[in-house]
């Protein structure tokens, strides 16, 4: 079992809750797709959990906003606020971890090529978003492709969208996957749970969940940071 996480931004009332909920599971793989960091209020907690796990782990978009390593032009105002104060408190040997990370992790599980990555894992630089009704050519990477960066959960296949939200899908052994196991720190889709992914390779099946944290927390650990109220506000309403 395997356990996928992604796009934790900094929120450590979210993250604590999705860890604690994989232990009791008793998963002991975990994959993160990138996005440690960026909008919430805790990013070197965040940050140092991940790389005590020592689990496989991909750069996010955001993880490079905060190296320096992109330019912040495509952010709106609200998420370059959060980038130049993370820049301002996050420790060096934060820095150097994000730094460490790659932009794809290819692996082969079973009889099948799984890649992890933030972003369209063709062009994962570009920071190109996968979407349920836009997947692109994305399935000549591999056979169970999982990415992040949307803050939407789904399961597609070649032939469609097979799942949102929540639930289990068991996969064909024939057909090639792109799965998102949705936002754990900023969730998207108007469902204000933490989401995350197990993957049984086993029994070939995917199972979204939906974890809840203490939202009030994370928002008023925003409020007082001095950054912009909204971000703690969209944690609510899951936008």
């Amino acid at each position: 079992m395997m356990a996928i996480i992604s796009d934790i931004h900094s929120n450590l009332e979210a993250l604590t809750s999705v860890l604690e909920d994989i232990k009791k599971r008793n998963i002991k793989k975990i994959v993160c797709l990138g996005d440690i960091v960026g909008y919430g209020a805790n990013p070197n907690e965040c940050v140092e959990i991940i790389r005590k796990l020592k689990c496989k782990c991909v750069a996010g978009n955001h993880d490079y906003y905060v190296l320096g390593k992109e330019s912040l032009n495509a952010l709106n105002t609200y998420g370059v606020i959060a980038i130049l104060w993370t820049k301002n408190i996050i420790t060096e040997e934060n820095l150097s971890f994000l730094n460490s990370l790659p932009l794809v992790i290819k692996d082969k599980i079973k009889n099948k090529k799984v890649i992890f990555s933030h972003a369209n894992p063709k062009y994962p630089e570009l920071w190109e978003y996968l979407f349920p009704d836009y997947v692109d050519d994305v399935f000549d990477c591999g056979d169970l492709i999982f990415v992040g960066h949307s803050h939407i959960p789904f399961v597609n296949s070649e032939t469609g969208n097979i799942l949102l939200h929540k639930g289990v899908v068991y996969l064909e052994d024939d057909k090639k996957y792109l799965i998102n196991p949705g936002s754990v720190g900023q969730p998207r889709d108007r469902i204000n749970k933490a989401s995350y992914c197990i993957f049984d390779p086993i029994d070939l099946k995917v199972e979204i969940v939906r974890v809840k944290y203490d939202i009030k927390r994370a928002y008023e650990k925003i409020v007082k940071s001095g950054l912009p109220k909204f971000l703690g506000e969209r944690l609510f309403l899951g936008i």
